[in-house]
């Protein structure tokens, strides 16, 4: 059977781009990284879960987790069935469920994961989806993996768990990044409560104040952007600068 260092070697070719549909590629492949993350945090015992399908899920393959891969693509899992086989991998823990994250997470069954893999789509809101639904999943002391974090959704939600108690970095790479679950509040707090959110918000940030008028000048929404001066100035002059007035919305 392939060892973990034949498969960082030699990975696979199982995507196939959009620009050369004829082509595979293993470029998308997860980072060696967070491979050798999962295989130092994963073991037979251990329940894993994943969005998106690749390497990886030929990995908890060969680590022989109790492993649940949700991805679209039927042919995707068919190569990756076919590459195990070829290679003498058992496939008897994996559990493929071929559908998009966001119908299946809420509907899963399953929970007390010990690992959860985020490598599904990563257009907005993707990422922070499948982390939402993914986290009440997670059994506390798990942990999360966040693949690339060239792409923004991705950093974002990285920055946003940097900010929260309840979860607690334990790895990063250029690639991609794991939290440690340390309890389950993090995605149940109003806003107010959340230093990521009021950071960057008009009610309490006078930057985000900034940004807000300056989007009204390039949305050439000259009225308002006036009206919000004139507003301001009276809220100084009445020491209650930043505050918004009573009554409106």
């Amino acid at each position: 059977m392939i060892t973990l260092e034949g498969l960082l070697a030699d990975p696979p070719k199982l995507h196939i781009p959009s620009s050369r549909p004829a082509e595979l590629t293993n470029q998308w492949k997860l980072s060696d990284e967070e491979l050798l993350f999962i295989k130092s945090h994963v073991s037979k015992s251990s329940k894993t879960l994943e969005t998106g399908a690749g390497c990886s899920t030929i990995l908890f393959a060969m680590l022989g987790s109790r492993h649940t891969c949700i991805v679209p693509d039927q042919s995707l899992v068919g190569r990756i069935c076919a590459f195990c086989k070829e290679k003498q991998i058992p496939t008897v823990n994996l559990k493929f469920i071929i559908d998009i994250s966001e119908r299946v997470l809420p509907k899963l069954k399953d929970r007390g994961f010990d690992l959860v893999l985020i490598d599904g789509r990563h257009g907005f809101p993707q990422p922070f989806l499948d982390w939402y639904y993914a986290s009440d999943l997670l059994k506390i002391g798990g942990y999360v993996i966040i693949d690339d974090l060239h792409i923004w959704m991705c950093e974002v939600l990285m920055n946003f768990l940097l900010s929260e108690e309840d979860w607690k970095l334990a790895h990063e790479s250029l690639g991609g990044c794991a939290f440690q679950k340390l309890g389950n509040s993090a995605h149940n707090k109003e806003w107010a409560f959340q230093r990521f959110v009021t950071k960057r918000s008009r009610q309490y940030s006078l930057s985000a104040k900034g940004r807000y008028l300056i989007g009204l000048l390039r949305r050439h929404n000259y009225s308002l952007f006036c009206s919000i001066l004139k507003l301001a100035a009276q809220s100084a002059l009445t020491g209650k600068f930043g505050q918004r007035p009573k009554g409106r919305r």
